[in-house]
């Protein structure tokens, strides 16, 4: 082998370990796998604070296809709320779709998230227009 080509191998020998290295401690350095607590990430959300104990309480504590009769909500006057299963969001929070029921009205939904001062009543994105059938 000619001197040429050793004084080229050492250099991409050096550089091949300095990367190596780097990789190795990156892995090193990654976090483990557990669960990192969910953040709140919008500050200046325009959402409205469900001002309700008794629903607040509610959506925290029932299980997905619970049901409970309200006097007074954000969506109107004596109707029956469905909780869906809560789910994390994309914005860090803990979110439910819900199915509002009025007297003698079809069902249609909603959608509420968790903050850190309580639940807000949270526009529904991906919602459809299309009026939803019965209770459940």
């Amino acid at each position: 082998m000619s001197n040429t080509s050793l004084s080229m191998a050492r250099p991409a020998r050096m550089l091949l370990v300095a990367f190596s290295v780097a990789v190795i401690s990156g892995c090193a350095t990654y976090p483990n796998g557990t669960q990192q607590q969910a953040q709140y990430v919008l500050n200046n959300d325009p959402a409205k604070l469900l001002n309700d104990d008794t629903l607040n309480g509610f959506l925290s504590q029932a299980p997905a296809g619970s049901v409970i009769n309200l006097a007074t909500s954000p969506w109107g006057n004596n109707v029956e709320v469905v909780a869906d299963a809560s789910y994390l969001a994309a914005s860090g929070r803990e979110c439910r779709k819900l199915r509002v029921v009025e007297a003698g009205s079809s069902a249609r939904s909603a959608l509420v998230c968790e903050t850190p001062n309580g639940w807000v009543n949270q526009r529904a994105i991906t919602q459809t227009d299309t009026p939803l059938q019965g209770r459940y």
